[in-house]
């Protein structure tokens, strides 16, 4: 049996641990060298851009969430061809989806396909698949989320795909391919990586073997181990079970624990910046050579945690009092690095935000008396030049003893004094001087981490409180402005949209265009609006889709298509002019005339840029079937389909990501079985198993696997699709006719009822 070469099957000796939730801190970039070579012009670009998104980051997290949103959004505008671009994109889709505004967040990750940084593709696309998850749109999720493991097999994301991948199964209640791909979940590490493999300390390591030989070992007995040695002492040897159906993969764990080493006690103890080196011996090599031993090292690292707790150092706290006992605790098992008490040493300084002097005012009235009508990168928005300064008070340096040998868990106190008044400050005081609004905080330097091969500081934040109550103070506020009108007329106007769209579906035709009547005059204020003073224009495109389907409502179909070309005469390279013509081009298929649409739905497929380009091709599709299905109803004879599934498979070849291209390859299958052409169903049935493991119309492929499997005389074949389809989907609407089938198959081939 031929094998992989040696160098290859080295390198699939991959060791990981699954690292817990650590506290992250965002840090800016480093500011440019100071007297060394001229910068070029892109890391200047790049030094800016970063700078701006940095600025925008602490915006948000001073809780100023609408001046932080138009700064980070600005990186993108003002900086296109940056790489910081991306950063941006992304901390605008996480900031989008704690706020469960996944559509929008969805938005933002998809720029990330634009980024040459496989990470950060891989991100966007996992992002992406949480999103649509979230959104309970289980087809979407499964694409974004395959394209990940399928595309970045080796990268941190692929894990957590996986992950989710097999929680889509889960809500879906497809439980064997749940289990399955929960199985594959902590198995992805990078095999080319010229990096050190690190794992997190503390956690459970896994070791994942991938040897072709190991296919003949699935039936029989023989039992596949790897031997684990740390450089502190330990040694233990470790079970491998098969991982997945193929028989090349196996896999084994063991837990890892600060300690003194204890050979064979099935746990493996570490100490800090341990290394472990697992080895497996390889039977049988490509060249021919015999029980030749595969070595890979791995680092042990651990990501710290830092923060102030509650005294029994157990819970973190947001908030500490002056003038009393402020209990700190770091976790961080790299520092453990002896048998007795180990010590740390953190950073605890007070902050303060620096307030602006009264010549500042004046500078800024200055600024907005001249402020330019456009901002550029050389001339930035006023926000961005206007963030808040802080700085620090008297820092101080805290000693942290471990808590007990081989804990990793380092702890102290530090007393914040309060002062009435800055002047109490002396040159050199070695105490910790605090003022009323002060925050408190911990600085760490984590010198080996999971994530990053640098080090970095991680920070904690507490508030000082002072022991008293601020006074609650009720504000109520008028705000007259135009925009905030606009949006409460769309607010309206949706309303009525949604409550047009009820009446229509219940048959209360008059109701339903009365309630679109009034959803038409609000939109149609917001408009006029526009024309006569300047609104944002997310609100303006949005007041002509609102108008459209409030049109749609009341079957105005001209009227509709007449808002949809104001629309693009006025905003060309809106998002929604696609939307807008696919549901004129929908609104059509229900016409007398339904060829209309076609034309209608090949303008969406031919813009330049559309997600909407896999559904205007299916809906071509469709609108062929129905006409062909409508003549040979007129005539009374057999449909011609060809052009229609011509069109079918146009749109599963041109969008295979998307969720069309299953259900276009559904028609396909129906269409060969009807005609009778067994042998290509089945091959379509192949690559569609292939090509869409997740999708939500397998359950059904399968019968037609068996159908078609069946009448081709094939009743093993027949009998095992029939069998997956009872295990993988026991509540499809195509079990039953499957347990029928396997009946018939069963006496076919004797094999009882």
């Amino acid at each position: 049996m031929k094998k992989q070469s040696m160098k290859h099957v080295r390198s699939w000796i991959l060791a990981l641990a699954i690292a817990g939730a650590v506290p992250a801190a965002l840090f800016g970039a480093d500011a440019p060298p100071v007297g060394g070579p001229t910068q070029s012009e892109d890391a200047k670009m790049e030094y800016k851009a970063n700078d701006m998104l940095n600025k925008g980051v602490d915006l948000l997290e001073e809780k100023q969430e609408e001046r932080g949103i138009k700064m980070i959004q600005s990186v993108a505008q003002m900086f296109p061809k940056s790489k910081a671009r991306f950063k941006a994109y992304l901390a605008l889709g996480k900031l989008y989806a704690d706020k469960s505004q996944y559509d929008l967040a969805i938005k933002q990750y998809e720029h990330l396909a634009e980024s040459e940084n496989g990470d950060e593709q891989a991100e966007g696309l996992y992002q992406t698949g949480i999103g649509y998850y979230n959104l309970a749109n289980y087809d979407k999720a499964f694409i974004s989320l395959r394209r990940v493991t399928s595309e970045f097999p080796w990268s941190v994301f692929a894990n957590e795909s996986y992950y989710y991948i097999g929680q889509c199964h889960f809500k879906l209640g497809r439980w064997a391919k749940a289990v399955e791909a929960l199985e594959m979940v902590g198995t992805s590490v990078d095999p080319d990586s010229k990096d050190q493999i690190v794992a997190e300390a503390g956690q459970r390591l896994y070791v994942k073997i991938f040897d072709k030989d190991l296919i003949v070992l699935r039936n029989t007995t023989e039992k596949i181990n790897a031997t684990l040695t740390t450089k502190s002492g330990d040694k233990e040897t470790i079970a491998l079970e098969p991982l997945g159906r193929t028989g090349e993969y196996y896999i084994g764990s063991i837990m890892t624990t600060p300690g003194e080493p204890k050979p064979g006690d099935g746990v493996l103890q570490i100490i800090g910046g341990d290394v472990v080196t697992v080895e497996y011996n390889d039977k049988n090599t490509e060249s021919g050579q015999l029980n030749v031993k595969r070595l890979v090292t791995v680092k042990m690292v651990s990501t710290a945690a830092v923060g102030f707790t509650d005294g029994a150092y157990r819970e973190y706290t947001k908030g500490v009092f002056a003038d009393q006992d402020c209990f700190i605790r770091v976790r961080d098992l790299d520092r453990d690095t002896t048998n007795g008490r180990d010590t740390i040493q953190v950073k605890v300084y007070a902050e303060y935000k620096i307030e602006k002097k009264e010549g500042d005012d004046a500078a800024t009235d200055d600024k907005k008396t001249a402020k330019p009508a456009v901002a550029t990168a050389s001339n930035p928005p006023e926000d961005a030049n206007e963030p808040p300064q802080y700085a620090q008070r008297t820092p101080v340096t805290v000693t942290l003893t471990e808590t007990e040998p081989h804990s990793g868990i380092f702890a102290g106190t530090v007393t914040p004094h309060a002062i009435a008044d800055a002047a109490q400050i002396t040159p050199g005081s070695s105490q910790l001087l605090t003022m009323n609004g002060d925050d408190l905080v911990i600085e760490y330097l984590d010198e080996a981490r999971a994530d990053s091969p640098d080090p970095k500081v991680v920070k904690y934040k507490a508030r000082l409180l002072m022991g008293q109550i601020q006074d609650v103070k009720v504000e109520h506020r008028v705000v007259d402005s135009l925009d905030l009108k606009a949006r409460k007329n769309l607010i309206e106007a949706r309303i009525y949209l949604k409550l047009g769209a009820i009446f229509k579906e219940v048959g209360l035709i008059q109701k339903a265009n009365e309630k679109a009547n009034e959803g038409l005059d609000r939109v149609e204020e917001v408009i006029n609006t526009s024309l006569k003073a300047s609104l944002d224009r997310s609100l303006v495109e949005e007041a002509f889709s609102v108008k459209w389907d409030l049109l749609l409502v009341q079957d105005k179909l001209g009227a509709a298509i007449n808002v949809c070309r104001s629309l693009m005469q006025l905003f060309p390279d809106s998002s929604l002019v696609d939307k807008a013509l696919l549901k004129i081009g929908q609104a059509k298929m229900e016409s007398a005339n339904p060829g209309e649409a076609i034309g209608i739905f090949n303008g969406v497929v031919n813009l330049p840029k559309s997600e909407l380009k896999a559904e205007a091709q299916y809906d071509i599709a469709m609108v062929l079937e129905n006409i062909a299905l409508a003549e040979a109803e007129r005539q009374k004879t057999q449909p011609v389909l060809s052009n229609a599934m011509l069109a079918y498979k146009k749109c599963s070849e041109a969008y295979p990501n998307s969720p069309f291209a299953g259900e276009a390859l559904d028609k396909i299958a129906n269409y060969y079985i009807s005609t009778k052409d067994y042998a290509r169903a089945v091959e379509l049935m192949e690559q569609v198993f292939q090509d869409y493991p997740d999708a939500s119309f397998l359950d059904k492929m399968l019968l037609k696997w068996v159908i078609a499997s069946y009448r081709m005389g094939n009743f093993a074949v027949a009998k095992q699709k029939a069998e997956q389809l009872l295990s993988e989907y026991p509540n499809s609407k195509s079990a039953e006719k499957a347990r029928t089938f396997l009946e018939v198959i069963n006496k076919k081939i004797g094999g009882g009822a």
